[in-house]
């Protein structure tokens, strides 16, 4: 099975620039083309984000309670089970919260963190999808 975004998901998406979405790519160890096409690299870096996830986590704050609590209950468990997390939000904010720490001592240039909310409902689905 190979991810595949929506036409919505892409709209969602449609405010990133370019060389942010670069940078994430990077961030997951992609190489973007000169010219980006933002369906491809996306469609890229959406499985290497969940396997850089299912490795060490995911950095949340406490900003990122509404975020998490506006996913699917299905998506949201989904994504936690990827990591070996426990499903509750509050559960998730404690976890992602030490991980957060680590992207600010030793990455702190990451995109990862600051496009996290932007991307987490289609990794989410992305993560659902794969249990299926």
């Amino acid at each position: 099975m190979s991810f595949r975004l929506t036409e919505d998901d892409l709209a969602s998406l449609a405010l990133i620039q370019d060389r942010d979405l670069a940078d994430l790519a990077a961030d997951v160890d992609l190489m973007p083309d000169e010219v980006i096409d933002r369906r491809s690299l996306l469609e890229a870096v959406v499985p290497r984000l969940l396997e850089l996830a299912m490795r060490e986590g995911l950095p949340f704050s406490k900003y990122d309670a509404e975020d998490l609590e506006a996913l699917p209950r299905v998506h949201r468990e989904a994504l936690a089970q990827a990591m070996g997390w426990r499903t509750s939000v509050g559960a998730m904010l404690r976890r992602g919260k030490k991980v957060y720490k680590v992207y600010r001592n030793e990455r702190p240039s990451s995109q990862v963190p600051v496009m996290l909310p932007s991307v987490l409902p289609i990794l989410a689905r992305w993560a659902a999808e794969r249990r299926q």
